[in-house]
């Protein structure tokens, strides 16, 4: 006997599929929204939203803050429809605050006054997380200098609302040689045990973390050297690998990049030409770097067709 047909979803839930797979630009739901009653009332649903960030999993680049001095005005990378307006991604700051990371549609807030104020920041489902920064970072021997904050994937289980925070704190008083990190994960609600590494008079910069694998690196520099610190999220340990010899002074002219591989890599430019160096093993299996390959800016300039 044949098996009986399989039922059919009702209307409703059919047509909340069908919404579910619209693409995830800005512009998307609310002109859903504008086709009838019945539709608006699904898509303003906080139950659907989320299963709509879930099924499209890392947002879409919307645009890029810029930090300056108690106000991070927001600029849109998008054409319309889906550019979004200044005022929509407007925080009003708390004094002192400043934004030191953005990754997978959050962006993490940090006081330079101690006591540390932390936030982490969704504006597109306009929600906000005050953290309590831990004691032991946040004291008169140490100061909390920097952070990143990231959305683990989902396809490890985790909610779209789960997120780690890490934070990087200085020894005041020894010429800050020595480095201490923590991470915090929302789903525990804690901070983690503190780690901490010994540097050899390296400083760090203030430029945002960059995720390689599933490690954050820093780029550190001090007296014409250069390194990376990276905080390895699975381990929870703290390790510094210093940059080529080669690379020349000027902390603006590196950049922290995932190689193809997806290992650890940086771009170092100097005026029109760009090296780009990735860590491999070499014949003894010790990671080294190599230098990748080597970028003329002039020449992608003149083979650039004019519109």
């Amino acid at each position: 006997m044949a098996p009986p047909p399989a039922s059919l979803p009702d209307a409703e839930d059919l047509l909340r599929e069908i919404l579910l797979r619209l693409p995830p630009r800005p512009s998307s739901l609310p002109r859903a929204s504008l086709v009838c009653k019945r539709w608006r009332s699904l898509v303003a649903d906080p139950q659907f939203q989320r299963r709509f960030r879930d099924h499209h999993g890392k947002p879409p680049l919307l645009g890029f803050f810029i930090d300056n001095c108690g106000s991070c005005p927001f600029f849109s990378m998008l054409d319309r429809p889906d550019r979004i307006p200044r005022a929509r991604f407007t925080m009003p700051l708390h004094e002192g605050s400043r934004i030191v990371d953005c990754r997978h549609g959050l962006v993490l807030f940090v006081s330079r006054r101690s006591p540390c104020r932390l936030f982490v920041w969704d504006p597109v489902a306009r929600e906000q997380r005050r953290l309590v920064s831990p004691p032991e970072l946040d004291c008169d021997q140490l100061f909390i200098f920097n952070g990143a904050v990231l959305r683990p994937a989902l396809s490890q289980g985790c909610r779209s609302s789960y997120f780690k925070v890490a934070l990087l704190a200085l020894d005041r008083w020894s010429t800050h040689t020595r480095v201490f990190a923590c991470l915090y994960s929302s789903d525990t609600g804690a901070w983690s045990n503190i780690n901490s590494l010994q540097l050899q008079l390296f400083v760090s910069t203030v430029e945002p973390s960059t995720l390689i694998g599933n490690s954050f690196c820093w780029l550190l520099t001090g007296h014409h050297r250069y390194a990376i610190l990276e905080f390895d999220l699975d381990r929870q340990s703290l390790t510094v690998t210093e940059l080529p010899p080669q690379v020349e002074p000027g902390h603006h002219n590196l950049r922290i990049l995932p190689a193809e591989d997806g290992g650890l890599g940086f771009i170092h430019i100097s005026q029109f030409h760009g090296q780009f160096w990735k860590r491999e093993p070499d014949s003894d299996g010790l990671a080294v770097w190599v230098l990748d390959r080597a970028i003329e800016f002039e020449q992608l300039a003149t083979e650039t067709p004019s519109l």
